[in-house]
């Protein structure tokens, strides 16, 4: 087991651009993952920011959260959030498991017409690796 949780540590190789897309001075353009974890975040970004029928080729791919952000912003609402966040992620990145799906402030989220949220995710291969990603998402 120590290998594969040295694995998602390795720093000597990227495997893709961060997203959201950073500007970096070491990696050429645009900064690039180069730990697993980080992979795995940025790829959970990725999904959830793309909406269905957004992805030439994967019409599936992405979430429908944007389309939901329409809608009023009720208990239901954040609860088909959650779902879609998980049933999206563990078709399209297995790797990992979502953990906790935390929201901000509702009120102050209606009011602004947005949806922040804390998301803590797991290894699958190693649960003991565990990483967060706190989003916000507007209208």
């Amino acid at each position: 087991m120590a290998r594969n949780r040295n694995s998602a540590f390795i720093t000597d190789r990227t495997f893709n651009i961060l997203n959201p897309i950073v500007n970096s001075s070491r990696d050429g353009v645009f900064k690039m993952s180069t730990t697993s974890i980080e992979k795995y975040r940025s790829n959970l970004y990725t999904l959830i920011f793309t909406g269905i029928g957004e992805r030439v080729m994967e019409p599936e791919f992405g979430t429908r959260i944007k389309y939901m952000l329409f809608d009023p912003l009720t208990t239901s609402i954040y609860e088909a959030i959650k779902s879609e966040i998980k049933s999206s992620a563990a078709r399209y990145i297995p790797e990992i498991k979502i953990d906790n799906i935390e929201f901000g402030d509702e009120t102050e989220d209606a009011e602004n017409n947005k949806v922040s949220m804390r998301i803590d995710f797991s290894l699958k291969l190693d649960p003991t690796i565990q990483d967060f990603m706190e989003i916000e998402m507007g209208i």
